[in-house]
């Protein structure tokens, strides 16, 4: 067994323990030019987001072997080989203890996630990372508890701190998995945490012989086109569909805060900064088609006009 097996901190989260054992053993990975692009755009807003900690009275300890190999590279050794950690940076002031903290990028449909549900259920594999930092650091002799993620909202530069526990049971289990990657001796299957689109963003889809991609409707085979245009035109569709079922989450949220506090209280209207809020009430008198049918069924068939339109529907490869 090979004991310079390394797993990063950084990976240990990942959904499918196939990709994972990919890694510590040395696979060629191939991560497209999208994918690296978004890691650079992480790398160059990172000192941005530790800036505006300072300018909120934040003092900063950031780990600047990240980025130049001038700092902390953390490790620990487990059975089979060594998980290496390297943290960004550690956060405190007056009020707080030594806080961990990772500093993450995100769209705007994983950032409102973020606030709304919290890192660990979230992005489970964010915690997953930090719980591994924190476990390297007080073995070097850190008091660290506290754990936090920085994100920064890329669709409108918003920032928000979410702040966990290190838990030892998480990352007993952490330690638990790293060590049953290392022992294998060939790829195992995907894991109890797999999920099927970890497919089409993972580097090693390439040489897995369990990647699956379903790229049928119904029984007939789908062609591939390279038409740019035609494949601009799809990834913008699913684009603004992704925006308007974001653009609906954020409006049920708002409307749950101004019932609660506008609308229950009998407020009418009132003026937030340059806006100002109206309640209107709308009455509406509509058709019960259902009953109608019940009633009169000839009558409806009768006055029926029958129209045709397309859908256009989309369906993932994975």
């Amino acid at each position: 067994m090979d004991c310079n097996k390394v797993l990063r901190a950084s990976r240990i989260g990942s959904l499918c323990d196939r990709s994972l054992f990919y890694s510590v053993n040395g696979a060629e990975e191939t991560i497209s030019e999208k994918s690296r692009r978004i890691f650079e755009v992480g790398k160059v807003l990172e000192p941005v987001l530790i800036s505006w900690l300072r300018s909120d009275g934040w003092n900063v300890k950031r780990n600047l072997f990240v980025h130049s190999n001038e700092g902390m590279e953390l490790s620990i050794n487990v059975e089979g080989g060594t998980i290496s950690a390297h943290p960004d940076c550690v956060i405190s002031r007056e009020d707080s203890g030594l806080i961990l903290a990772d500093v993450k990028t995100m769209n705007d449909r994983a950032f409102r996630s973020l606030k709304r549900e919290g890192t660990i259920k979230s992005h489970p594999q964010y915690a997953d990372q930090l719980t591994i930092y924190a476990q390297a650091l007080r073995n070097s002799g850190y008091e660290i508890d506290q754990l936090a993620i920085v994100a920064l909202n890329k669709n409108n530069c918003e920032g928000y701190i979410d702040f966990f526990q290190f838990e030892q049971e998480r990352y007993k289990a952490l330690k638990e998995r790293a060590e049953r990657i290392f022992a294998c001796d060939e790829a195992p299957e995907q894991g109890s945490r797999f999920q099927a689109w970890c497919c089409q963003y993972c580097g090693y889809s390439h040489i897995c012989e369990l990647v699956h991609k379903d790229t049928t409707v119904g029984n007939e085979e789908v062609p591939a086109t390279d038409n740019q245009e035609v494949i601009d035109a799809v990834e913008l569709l699913s684009e603004s569909r992704d925006m308007e079922k974001a653009a609906k989450e954020l409006s049920d949220d708002a409307k749950e805060v101004l019932d609660k506090l506008i609308r229950q209280q009998g407020i009418k209207s009132v003026r937030c900064g340059n806006l100002i809020l109206i309640l209107n009430e709308i009455k509406s008198t509509r058709l019960d088609t259902s009953a109608l049918k019940k009633a009169h069924p000839e009558l409806v068939s009768e006055f029926m006009k029958q129209s045709s339109s397309v859908r256009y529907d989309l369906k993932e490869v994975a």
